[in-house]
C-alpha cells in the first residue's frame, strides 16, 4: 500500500522507515525530529511530538542552548512517559577551557531537564579538528564522556560541527564517535566524502537540514523541474537525502503538524529498492544545474580564509551558487540582507587574496561584485 499526497493524518504507526544507526545495533527511524525550531506553546509542542512518536519516529536532537536555553525545556513535556524506544540526543560543546567536572555537570543538568536518566546519543557540539587536543587533554571533556559511559548515563558519543569534510574524515578515524551529524541536502553536498567513509567505517550519520534550513520548502521550482518529481519540494529534497545508502536519518525541524504529516508520508513513501537508480539521476541533474557555473564551485574547503576584511568567503560563495546554479534569488537576497555590512559583499578591496589561495580557480571578487549588486 502506498499513501496519496492528499491523504488525511495517517493512522498506522508502522509506517516508518527504520534503518540501521552505523555498528550502534540500533534502527533509527529515517526521519528524525530536530527539536531547534519548536514554538513557545507547551500544548502545541506536546501535541507535535507525541504525534511524532506515534507515526514511528524515534529519534530527537536536543541541546540546551537552542531557543535561548530553552530547547530542552520545550522538548520535555512532548515526550514525558513516551521514552521507551526512543533515542534522545544532548549536545555540548568543547572549548579551551572545559574542565571534565565542568562537561559532567551539564550532562546531568540536560538529563535533570528532559526528565530522563541516560542519553543514547550525547554529542559533542560545534566541534572541529582544531578542538581535538580540548578534547582529549588530561582533565577534559572525554573523560567526563567515558565515566558518564561507565556508569550508564551515556550509551553512544557523537558529535556535530562545520568544518572541512577532510578534518572531519580525520576525527572519525579517530574511533572515538559512534555518530556525526551534519549538514546535507541537494543544494549543499559539501560533505558527501565524509558521509561515504562514516559508511565505510560503521558510523551513524544524521543528516542535518535536509531542506535546507527552510529554503528548499518554497522558491526551488528549477530543481523540481529539472528532477521532473510531480510533488511538493520538501519531498523532492528528502528523497534526496534518504536516496544515499550511507545515510541513517534525515533530521528536520518541524513545528507543525501539517510537515510532521506530509515528511512522513514522504519518508512512507520513499522505495529503498530504487534509491540508487533515483540517486544518480538526482546526481545528474544538480551536475547540470551546477555546470551554469562553469563546472567549477566552492567545496568549503576554506583555503581563501581568512579574508582581513573580516568576509565570510565559503558561504557568500554558498549563496552566490544558490543563486546562479538553482534559481534561489529571493532567498539569497534575504540571506544578505542579514549580513552586516562592514563584513558583507560590499567590504570587499578586491586584494586578491582569495582567489590566489583557492584551489579551484574561483572568480572570487566577481561574484562577491554580482552578490553586492543584488543585495542593493
Amino acid at each position: 500500500m502506498r499513501l496519496a499526497w492528499d491523504d488525511a493524518l495517517l493512522e498506522n504507526p508502522k509506517t516508518m522507515r527504520y534503518r540501521p544507526f552505523g555498528r550502534t545495533g540500533l534502527r533509527v527511524s529515517a526521519l528524525s525530529f530536530g527539536c531547534m525550531r519548536l514554538y513557545d506553546n507547551p500544548e502545541l509542542n506536546a501535541r507535535l511530538l507525541s504525534r511524532a512518536v506515534e507515526l514511528g519516529v524515534n529519534y530527537f536532537e536536543t541541546t540546551r542552548y537552542y531557543l535561548g536555553g530553552t530547547c530542552q525545556h520545550r522538548t520535555a513535556g512532548g515526550l514525558r512517559g513516551k521514552t521507551g524506544g526512543i533515542i534522545i540526543s544532548g549536545k555540548e560543546g568543547v572549548r579551551p577551557e572545559t574542565t571534565a567536572c565542568g562537561f559532567r555537570r551539564e550532562i546531568e543538568r540536560q538529563l535533570d531537564i528532559l526528565g530522563i536518566s541516560h542519553f543514547k546519543f550525547f554529542q559533542v557540539g560545534w566541534f572541529s579538528w582544531g578542538m581535538m587536543p580540548h578534547l582529549l587533554k588530561r582533565g577534559g571533556a572525554l573523560e567526563a564522556i567515558r565515566k558518564a559511559q561507565d556508569e550508564g548515563l551515556i550509551r553512544h558519543v557523537g558529535f556535530t560541527g562545520h568544518d572541512t569534510p577532510e578534518n572531519f574524515i580525520r576525527c572519525i578515524e579517530t574511533g572515538l564517535f559512534d555518530s556525526i551529524t551534519v549538514p546535507y541536502n541537494l543544494v549543499n553536498r559539501t560533505y558527501e566524502p565524509l558521509i561515504k567513509r562514516a559508511g565505510e567505517l560503521g558510523i551513524g550519520v544524521v543528516a542535518m537540514c535536509p531542506v535546507a534550513g527552510g529554503v528548499l520548502s518554497t522558491g526551488a521550482e528549477i530543481i523540481k523541474k529539472e528532477l521532473g518529481l510531480d510533488m511538493p519540494t520538501p519531498a523532492v529534497a528528502l528523497r534526496f537525502v534518504l536516496s544515499n545508502p550511507w545515510v541513517s536519518t534525515a533530521c528536520s525541524g518541524m513545528n507543525t503538524l501539517e510537515q510532521l504529516e506530509e515528511n512522513v508520508v514522504t519518508v512512507f513513501n520513499f522505495d529503498p529498492e530504487r534509491a540508487d537508480e533515483e540517486r544518480r539521476r538526482m546526481q545528474a541533474v544538480l551536475e547540470k544545474l551546477d555546470s551554469r557555473l562553469g563546472g567549477r564551485i566552492c567545496t568549503g574547503c576554506r583555503y581563501c580564509m581568512p579574508c582581513p576584511q573580516g568576509i565570510d568567503i565559503p558561504r557568500h560563495m554558498e549563496l552566490y551558487r544558490m543563486w546562479k546554479a538553482f534559481g534561489l534569488e529571493e532567498h539569497v537576497r534575504n540571506s544578505l540582507k542579514g549580513i552586516d555590512p562592514k563584513v558583507g559583499a560590499s567590504a570587499c578591496r578586491e586584494c586578491g587574496r582569495c582567489e590566489k589561495a583557492c584551489p579551484n580557480r574561483l572568480e572570487i571578487t566577481k561574484s562577491l561584485k554580482a552578490l553586492r549588486r543584488l543585495s542593493s
